[in-house]
């Protein structure tokens, strides 16, 4: 016979809810032999004391979301995942690990309230909710919620080495899981397609005029900023432009021994354009100020990636597609409850050059031109 939902407890008389919850654990069981059915209605109304009517209504919603089928005189079955039809998956609650989250939904800088608003947005179209935490419990812990129902699924916004231990044992559990910009095993991994994006901006830059172009990061070791400043040397090369790592600086305001923004002037005195890293946005604009650069009259200014302050709202910024980054990753654990099958090589989601007031041919250039 099907394994038994019938728990070992106290009846609790007319609890509908209970009902449901219970045939939602067995239906989540993997190890149950779908080829038999659940347990009759008699046999359901008898244990919950709940009345025939009451019990073919809660079959139903199971029944409507894709999760059971009927087949007459033989009783009702639990439909396998693989063969669950995606317009009917639910994802009741997806749980968002954010590692600067204080717990006051105020205080999310634009950056992860636009990766919120994408993972929202699919849980909705799902009939389902996100909850925010920061504290990671141990796996067994969270092993054992997902069994419980209390989520669908995790996804992980820049897990550092830390819990790499716990997303490997939840995912030998088979807890659905997507990670953000960092690669864990064999789970679902999205990135920002940064190369793609340094690219266009170069070639952007090159193509408008601009034939010194110097590229302002931060002095971080991890490998993906080792990365998008190979990225942009490659990029000038495949220019033609000669030594073009002479055009990448390390900078950090917060150390003045790494503050080598004076140094990057010495070299490159008819510098036209500074493609520059988010945090070091507003402290490279208003150095440009400080000696008397006109933004962009006389030098133009772009940013990798978007900076929340005011004082720099006219800048031109590349994008990163964090709505489209939240979206797919919440669509990848819908594949994941489902047992699609899933690449485990990383994707990349292309971002967008935003436009604005920083991005212009300064005038020693249009000199030059005439």
């Amino acid at each position: 016979m099907q394994k038994t939902i019938l728990l070992k407890r106290k009846k609790i008389s007319g609890n509908r809810e209970l009902l449901e919850h219970d045939l939602r654990k067995m239906i989540h069981d993997d190890s149950l032999d779908f080829a038999k059915p659940i347990p009759t209605e008699t046999a359901l109304c008898q244990e919950y004391g709940l009345c025939r009517n009451t019990v073919r209504k809660v079959l139903q919603i199971l029944t409507d979301e894709g999760l059971l089928r009927k087949r007459h005189g033989l009783g009702t079955f639990i439909i396998p995942l693989e063969k669950r039809s995606l317009e009917f998956v639910c994802l009741h609650k997806i749980v968002v690990f954010l590692p600067e989250y204080t717990g006051n939904t105020k205080s999310l800088n634009q950056y992860d309230r636009r990766l919120l608003a994408g993972i929202a947005d699919y849980a909705f179209s799902c009939n389902g909710k996100i909850e925010i935490r920061t504290q990671v419990e141990s796996a067994d812990r969270l092993i054992d919620q997902y069994k419980n129902l209390k989520f669908d699924g995790i996804i992980w916004e820049r897990p550092d080495d830390r819990y790499q231990g716990v997303i490997e044992k939840l995912n030998a559990a088979n807890v659905p899981q997507v990670t953000i910009s960092r690669t864990i095993g064999e789970i679902p991994a999205i990135y920002f397609d940064y190369r793609k994006g340094i690219n266009d901006v170069v070639n952007f830059l090159y193509l408008s005029g601009h034939r010194n172009i110097v590229f302002t990061d931060l002095p971080n070791s991890a490998s993906i900023f080792n990365e998008r400043q190979k990225t942009f040397t490659d990029a000038l090369g495949a220019l033609g432009i000669d030594c073009p790592e002479k055009f990448t600086y390390k900078i950090s305001f917060k150390n003045s021994s790494s503050n080598n923004i004076e140094q990057l002037f010495t070299d490159h005195p008819d510098v036209s354009a500074i493609f520059c890293s988010a945090p070091l946005l507003v402290e490279i604009h208003n150095t440009l100020v400080k000696k008397s650069f006109d933004i962009p009259k006389d030098i133009t200014l772009v940013s990798l990636g978007e900076s929340s302050s005011d004082q720099v709202s006219n800048i031109t910024f590349l994008r990163e597609p964090r709505e489209k980054i939240g979206w797919r990753a919440a669509e990848l654990l819908c594949l994941q409850k489902t047992k699609r099958v899933i690449q485990i090589t990383p994707e990349f989601i292309a971002g967008e050059l935003i436009m604005r007031q920083s991005c212009a041919l300064p005038k020693k250039l249009l000199q030059k031109i005439k």
